[in-house]
């Protein structure tokens, strides 16, 4: 990727810690940042964290960055304001230290989240710089769905949220220190643009650059440009170095037997527990009773509690938790399934999936966002009997299979080009 400008300087300010890349956010934030550092942008990044961070491993992985902590403020009295919890718990105060202490040199601010937008909005009225928002989804609409699927005090809790987070995107929408807001979503982009006065696009996710990596080697073009930066350190949804199993099913990596189904995403997650129900109840028995050979990888960080017993009462299925990478179980699986049916934003497991040249079956929910084609890039289907057929008939069919699996990877490798968004942020932010 050659240099946009030996004199490009940004400050970024992310929603949390980004190493290990174990979550799609994280993977996208860091996809990102490694896309600018390619580039030649010299970056500050700011990362709200309620931990102390390895300051010299960021600054590792990110060459030529200067990484620097503000404190997260966790306490009850986050909870107790007129803001929203995300916004409170990410103050201001830990950012005006900093940046006194590191004056910043830069041409624009992005916050590479709504959820630290506060943050980047005071750093454009103090330095009057054009700022860009990330945003990687409908934080408002993502609560409402948690609010629908939770009970008792935390149903109210995440009802609340909603409330405030409705009052925040209305003053983003209009915001006088806000440049414009990159949406990651097609859905979201379009929902937006009739509600704000400020500036919106589309700016599709960045392409993980570990699941690229695991991908088939002859292909060129974007994949040498995302691979000139440097490795990350995990890939989504796995993390720490250990890892745990239920069942007996053969480990990632080895080669595969043409039955193994893969889901990956934060077990920790209540729209991904809802998906798993939603698949193992309504199609899993069947796909097995057509395949008694199939057997389904569970892969993912921080399962809840009961998640490993709630398992062990399905035959074939297999539980993979915090894992240093889940790029070698996405290559080795015949298919990876992705049956989503909540939220908003872009299933960045199904970008991974895709890179890596791994068919992908998906609900609508789950395949939002961007412009690929069902029946071409990825097989689509909203109810348990058709999403059964789906993944029988990949099943039963190797090659369809590899068609469908080539041409998804095709698909992110053109539309997902670490080059060419980072000169569409630029385009976005010069004058």
């Amino acid at each position: 990727m050659g240099l946009v400008s030996d004199s490009t300087r940004w400050i970024v300010v992310v929603e949390e810690p980004f190493l290990p890349a174990d979550a799609g956010g994280r993977v996208e934030t860091f996809s990102f940042l490694t896309a600018a550092v390619a580039a030649g942008i010299r970056m500050q990044v700011l990362v709200p964290s309620r931990e102390e961070l390895d300051i010299t491993a960021y600054e590792q992985a990110l060459p030529g960055s200067a990484v620097i902590r503000l404190r997260r403020d966790d306490s009850p009295r986050s909870h107790l304001t007129a803001k929203p919890f995300m916004h409170a718990s990410r103050p201001v105060g830990p950012l005006r230290r900093a940046l006194e202490s590191t004056p910043p040199r830069a041409d624009a601010v992005i916050s590479y989240s709504c959820r630290s937008s506060h943050l980047g909005e005071e750093i454009a009225r103090i330095w009057k710089l054009p700022h860009l928002v990330r945003a990687h989804n409908v934080d408002s609409e993502f609560f409402r769905v948690l609010a629908r699927s939770s009970s008792g005090p935390r149903a109210l809790a995440y009802e609340l949220e909603y409330h405030k987070l409705r009052l925040a995107e209305l003053s983003l929408h209009h915001s006088p220190l806000v440049t414009c807001i990159a949406d990651i979503s097609l859905e979201d982009h379009e929902w937006r643009r009739t509600r704000a006065s400020v500036p919106t696009f589309h700016l599709p996710p960045f392409l993980p650059v570990g699941a690229l990596r695991a991908g088939s080697t002859g292909s060129t073009g974007p994949e040498e440009s995302a691979g000139s930066a440097v490795d990350a350190p995990s890939a989504a949804s796995g993390s720490g170095s250990g890892s745990g199993s239920s069942g007996s099913g053969s480990a990632a990596g080895s080669p595969g037997d043409g039955q193994r189904l893969v889901f990956v995403g934060s077990l920790d997650t209540p729209t991904n527990i809802e998906a798993l129900r939603w698949f193992l109840g309504g199609c899993w028995p069947s796909v097995r009773a057509s395949h008694p050979e199939a057997t389904f990888q569970v892969v993912g960080r921080r399962p809840e509690d009961g998640l490993a017993a709630w398992l062990t009462g399905f035959s074939g299925v297999e539980l993979h938790t915090d894992v240093p990478s889940v790029v070698g179980y996405l290559a080795a699986a015949s298919l990876s399934v992705n049956p989503m049916q909540s939220g908003s934003g872009v299933n960045i497991k199904a970008i991974e999936a895709m890179a890596t040249g791994t068919p992908v079956v998906s609900t609508p929910t789950g395949s939002r966002g961007l412009g690929w084609t069902p029946g071409t890039h990825l097989l689509v289907a909203e109810e348990p009997a058709a999403f059964t057929a789906a993944v029988c008939e990949l099943l039963d069919d190797p090659v369809r299979a590899q068609t469908i699996g080539a041409a998804g990877r095709g698909y992110v490798l053109k539309a997902l080009d670490h080059a060419a968004l980072i000169r569409e942020i630029q385009d976005h932010l010069r004058p």
